[in-house]
């Protein structure tokens, strides 16, 4: 009775974990067809097992049903080994042989359907069965060597069909047939052992039932193989299998009730059972997907991420290579233009004799020009240098009203050539002496007048400063053409103009402001721009911190 009641326990979770993995194949399938075909062998499974198993259960109770039973199982085993075979040939690489697939996979289906048929209509295959030491035997007909001979064609196909496509596939590729290779060779021995040469040549059929069994391994392996990179979790098949076999037991149950209310209940509680199942497992599903899409996109950031920090470190390459080249740029230009701005200074003064206007004219152009194409030349250097961290802080102590004078003083001349006035206001006690760097401090201020000069056309400058607690400020305003706020955002960038600039001054190349944000916050401070808008005017902000002996 124990023995009977472990085949049954078989039976019942092999008949819920089959059509559960079809259904679950079917579900995430990779492709249309190949859904299909594994449910339907899933469900071919079942027929073949289950029939194979109610044989062996009506022995003792029928002469005839165990025949018939029998007879079933077996005419349903061609029909499954040929659409076993059709998943193969859906599954591997056809290239350019379709055409000789489409006649073979006609051949094995018509192949299959007359050989079921004789196998379940005519004694040709199974001629009759007794019992044996409690055990099925089977008297074989002349039909058999047919049944076992489609059985090997089919097995030696699907295996030379696999191991064709093996040869050239990628590493991830080949894993997947590795799959179908593992559950379809432990198939094919457990059949060809436990179902053709132990009972035929040896007359021992006590271990039919593990050729049949091992048809559960082959699609366990089948599956994993199909959907192995969609959603084949161990979670989702030990639910399955779980809210299934619970559902059979529940039902079967439900079949022996004594009573309409007994029948009530239990099938309330089945049905409710079936709606919790469903979404128990469409919840997990969804778990598991969602899972999946992290990890998707985790894999996607760690990719991305990847590929930026490779165009970063290009980028950093790319960036050092052109400060690289300003910096032998700039100092191959710097001789040239020195020659030629002090050549030019040198005819201007009369070194050469004495020339016409028109010649003095022409000189005057170039020497103006050299003496621009030396400011940029130096600029680029000193940006070469800032970027590539060359360029040092040479502090001492200073005067620093003295420096605001001296400032002043020098571009007095030019402000008046333009009709503006330039003047400085302190706002309370000297500043006095203080550490900077003096160099950078001055090329800063003058940079900024400079600039205020040359887009103020009416009105002035006018520059304050003073301490304000631990830091010095310095405010630098005029009555120019003022700023947008997009312009300011800008304005300490590389190579960026205002369009007031870029009116009034084209000369220039949007290089000065950078180096003075650059001076200013070598030395600890920090610098900013506002203005109330277009015809309004800008004022520049400097703070510096107030360092003393």
């Amino acid at each position: 009775m124990s023995y009977l009641f472990f085949h049954k326990l078989l039976i019942l979770l092999i008949s819920t974990i089959g059509p559960g993995l079809g259904i679950l194949v079917y579900r995430n399938r990779p492709s249309e067809r190949i859904g299909r075909l594994f449910l339907a062998i899933s469900f071919f499974m079942l027929g073949w097992v289950d029939f194979a198993f109610f044989a062996r259960l009506s022995m003792y109770s029928s002469s005839t049903t165990p025949l018939y039973f029998l007879r079933i199982a077996w005419f349903i085993t061609p029909l499954f080994f040929s659409l076993l075979y059709l998943l193969i040939v859906e599954i591997v690489p056809k290239k350019s042989s379709e055409g000789i697939y489409k006649i073979l996979n006609t051949v094995v289906v018509i192949w299959a359907i007359v050989v079921s048929l004789i196998t379940l209509f005519s004694n040709l295959t199974i001629r009759r069965i007794f019992i044996t030491n409690d055990n099925l035997s089977i008297v074989y007909g002349s039909g058999t060597v047919l049944f076992l001979g489609f059985g090997m064609f089919l097995i030696s196909i699907t295996l030379y069909l696999l191991f064709r496509a093996y040869i050239g596939m990628s590493s991830d590729k080949k894993l997947k047939i590795q799959y179908f290779f593992v559950g379809l060779i432990i198939f094919y021995l457990a059949n060809i052992l436990f179902n053709i040469i132990l009972p035929i040549f040896f007359q021992k059929t006590d271990l039919y039932y593990l050729g049949d069994y091992s048809t559960i391994i082959l699609l366990f392996f089948l599956a994993y193989a199909i959907i192995k990179r969609e959603l084949f979790n161990i979670k989702v098949v030990l639910t399955e299998i779980l809210i299934g076999t619970i559902a059979i037991l529940l039902f079967i149950d439900l079949l022996v009730s004594q009573s309409i209310f007994e029948y009530l209940w239990k099938g309330i509680l089945f049905v409710a059972f079936l709606i919790f199942g469903k979404l128990l497992i469409k919840s997990i599903v969804k778990e598991i997907k969602q899972k999946e899409q992290l990890d998707n996109l985790a894999t996607k950031l760690a990719t991305n991420n990847v590929r930026l920090q490779a165009a970063y470190k290009k980028l950093q390459r790319l960036d050092k290579a052109k400060t690289e080249f300003i910096s032998i740029a700039s100092h191959q230009l710097r001789t040239p233009l020195t020659a030629i701005k002090g050549y030019s200074s040198m005819i201007l003064e009369g070194d050469y004799g004495e020339t016409g206007e028109r010649v003095k004219h022409a000189v005057k152009n170039v020497y103006q020009s050299s003496e621009r194409l030396v400011k940029l030349v130096n600029n680029l250097l000193n940006i070469s240098r800032l970027e590539a961290g060359r360029i040092k802080l040479e502090e001492e102590l200073i005067d620093f009203d003295s420096l605001i004078g001296e400032v002043i003083e020098e571009l007095a001349i030019e402000a008046r050539g333009k009709n503006l006035y330039l003047k400085k206001e302190r706002e309370g006690e000297k500043v006095g002496k203080i550490i900077l760097d003096q160099e950078k401090i001055r090329q800063v201020l003058l940079n900024i007048i400079d600039n205020a000069i040359k887009y103020t056309p009416k009105g002035g400058i006018t520059l304050k400063y003073g301490k304000e607690g631990e830091k010095v400020k310095i405010a630098i305003t005029d009555t120019g053409q003022g700023m947008t706020k997009e312009e300011i955002e800008n304005l300490f960038r590389r190579f960026v103009r205002g369009s007031a600039g870029q009116r009034s001054w084209t000369e220039g190349a949007g290089l000065g402001l950078y180096i003075a944000k650059k001076y200013v916050e070598l030395q600890g401070g920090k610098i900013w721009a506002e203005s109330l808008g277009k015809g309004k005017g800008s004022t520049f902000y400097i703070e510096l911190p107030l360092k003393k002996k």
